[in-house]
């Protein structure tokens, strides 16, 4: 016989049981009396706790709370929108110093991620004679725009400040960029 858990003793007591399980444990209980001792053990010492008198506070924690709640609040409107440009800015730059990258790439002569992953292809596939898969050629796009590393370095930067400006009002307490 499987005993009844301290759980349903509790909500035995809460009234907080399905009549369906309130049926079913009060017929365990009729048949079991070490949970009926159980049950009547957890009535006791609810009765002396309803007999102790109700003490007061010392400290008021509400101030606290609150003050908590304040600092936590959502982070305001220009902010978010300030984050949203932020990341286009990146993306900006990053479009824009494509192409610049891809010139100082081709003037070391080193191979473009494109043709190492197909030599890592080839590779592969004479390294192991079972496969014949076709050798695949990758075209990098070209944006057809022609950036000096100052109009570049302009974008980084503009970049750079609009990213240090958010996080910075990002990471300034509310009750500071208020005040």
């Amino acid at each position: 016989m499987q005993h009844l858990s301290d759980e349903t003793l509790n909500e035995i007591l809460d009234h907080a049981l399905a009549p369906r399980q309130c049926a079913e444990a009060e017929s365990h209980l009729a048949v079991c009396p070490e949970c009926a001792a159980r049950l009547d053990e957890l009535r006791a010492l609810f009765a002396k706790l309803d007999s102790l008198p109700d003490l007061a506070l010392n400290v008021d924690f509400a101030p606290a709370i609150i003050a908590r709640l304040e600092q936590n609040a959502p982070i305001p409107r220009p902010v978010r929108w300030l984050t949203l440009a932020q990341a286009l800015g990146a993306i900006l730059a990053g479009i824009l110093a494509w192409p610049l990258v891809e010139t100082i790439l081709q003037s070391l002569k080193l191979p473009s991620l494109a043709e190492f992953l197909a030599g890592a292809t080839s590779f592969w596939l004479q390294a192991s004679a079972d496969l014949s898969l076709p050798e695949l050629t990758f075209q990098t796009p070209t944006l057809g725009l022609d950036l000096t590393s100052t109009s570049l370095t302009i974008a980084i930067v503009g970049v750079s400040v609009l990213w240090l400006a958010a996080n910075g009002l990002l990471l300034i307490p509310r009750s500071r960029r208020t005040s």
